[in-house]
């Protein structure tokens, strides 16, 4: 007699590898879904830059990962955390200034971005956009840093 596939594997196992990989999925695209707004690449970034255009980037890091081995992007404008909550509720004359300029986010990763981006969008802040995979992509497709 021939085992199937689910004799040789019980049901509830299939079915927590289902849940598991499902969540994995999840938490690699959620970023993205709960930023509302696209994702760039940074070599697309680093081009805008060397085509003189006028943008603006906002690093979310803390000022060590800022000041540390993955540097900056050049002109980037550090402010992590509450750090930009605490522009925002202000009214910071700098920040209400930039609403109608392209306004790029980075980190790491590009996982804390999302809350940032969010941030900015619910704030008035029309053309924003998150740097894809943060400061590790930028790294990795060699476009330049400031340490």
């Amino acid at each position: 007699m021939e085992s199937s596939f689910f004799d040789i594997i019980k049901p509830d196992l299939f079915l927590a590898g289902l849940v598991i990989g499902g969540v994995i999925i999840m938490m690699r695209f959620m970023p993205r879904l709960m930023a509302g707004v696209p994702f760039v690449e940074p070599k697309a970034v680093n081009d805008l830059m060397d085509a003189g255009k006028e943008l603006v980037i906002i690093d979310v890091r803390t000022k060590d990962e800022f000041n540390g081995p993955l540097g900056h992007i050049r002109g980037a404008l550090n402010l992590a955390g509450m750090e930009l909550d605490n522009r925002l509720a202000a009214a910071d004359k700098q920040l209400d200034d930039l609403k109608g300029a392209p306004i790029f986010i980075v980190c790491r990763t590009h996982n804390r971005s999302p809350r940032a981006a969010r941030m900015l969008t619910k704030a008035g802040f029309s053309q924003v956009a998150i740097i894809k995979g943060g400061m590790i992509n930028w790294n990795k497709q060699e476009c330049p840093v400031a340490k």
